[in-house]
């Protein structure tokens, strides 16, 4: 490298020399022939001027388009004979152009008294080494549409933390809301029992109406005992008629389960039967709606 930039000063100074008619030349070479793009390259500017007058080369503030300043370095100190002076600076430049010939023309800067005089330098070439091959147009692309069976990755510690999460967020709702929601729940097969217990006894009772057998009544009425046994949480279908009045009933609920006992053991006017149950089934709506104010009081 010393031999080739050392031969590039020579050749300069040659150049430099070969035009006495001019006090002051310069010239400027690229090192290589060629560089790749981002790679720094190296550039030589030489100047000859009289040792009595005074010359600046261009700093890091200058333009050097298309090229990039990353730094500089005089090659030696200044020379000089009896008449001339000479300087060479080593400037290493990089570029992102994709040009294929890139030029370059440093100046130098003569100073006067007031002001600086730019001296022109003939322009040198470097081509730039293409990484990548140009793709015509002409080219036709082959698509790919093949099928690229990717396994399925399952990710098991987010599913695992996400789990976790979700259960203790669902415990903490449990243990804010459990009063609430046990309320509702036991609501909701209060509500269910009795829909169910009312639709059995008016089947009961439409039957009652077909046929006034004692059997009938009896079923109708076992329907009911069964119902309150669940809701009031008694032995209703253990007791007797008898037994059931002496809890301490109303006196129209007393008058209508004697009078459907008389029907089963006896007989009895079919409107009047039909009334008597009537009794006992707004009865049993009256004892469901306390129950559920029970429970939502509670």
């Amino acid at each position: 490298m010393g031999r080739v930039i050392l031969g590039h000063i020579l050749w300069a100074f040659m150049q430099v020399g070969a035009a006495h008619g001019q006090q002051i030349q310069s010239s400027g070479t690229f090192v290589a022939d060629s560089f790749k793009i981002g790679e720094p390259v190296e550039y030589i500017l030489t100047a000859k001027y009289p040792k009595s007058r005074e010359v600046i080369f261009p700093d890091s503030s200058f333009n050097y388009a298309p090229f990039e300043y990353l730094r500089k370095s005089y090659l030696s100190t200044t020379r000089a004979d009896s008449v001339f002076a000479y300087d060479s600076v080593i400037y290493e430049l990089t570029s992102f152009e994709i040009d294929q010939v890139q030029y370059l023309d440093l100046p130098v800067f003569l100073l006067s008294s007031n002001d600086s005089i730019e001296i022109k330098t003939p322009p040198d070439s470097i081509y730039l080494t293409e990484l990548i091959p140009v793709v015509y147009d002409s080219l036709e692309l082959k698509p790919n549409t093949s099928f690229l069976d990717v396994p399925f990755a399952i990710n098991y510690p987010y599913i695992t933390i996400g789990v976790v999460v979700l259960l203790v967020v669902s415990l903490a709702l449990y243990l804010i809301f459990e009063k609430t929601i046990r309320k509702k729940l036991l609501i909701r097969k209060l509500r269910r029992d009795f829909e169910k217990f009312t639709a059995s006894f008016e089947r009961g009772i439409n039957d009652i109406r077909k046929n006034t057998g004692p059997k009938v009544t009896e079923d109708t009425v076992a329907v009911w005992k069964r119902y309150m046994e669940r809701l009031e949480n008694r032995p209703y279908t253990k007791l007797t008629t008898k037994e059931i009045l002496s809890s301490g009933l109303d006196d129209k609920l007393k008058d209508s389960l004697k009078g459907i006992d008389r029907n089963i053991y006896g007989s009895q006017n079919i409107e009047d039967l039909y009334r008597n149950f009537e009794v006992l089934e707004d009865f049993t709506q009256e004892r469901y709606l306390r129950k559920v104010n029970e429970v939502k009081n509670g």
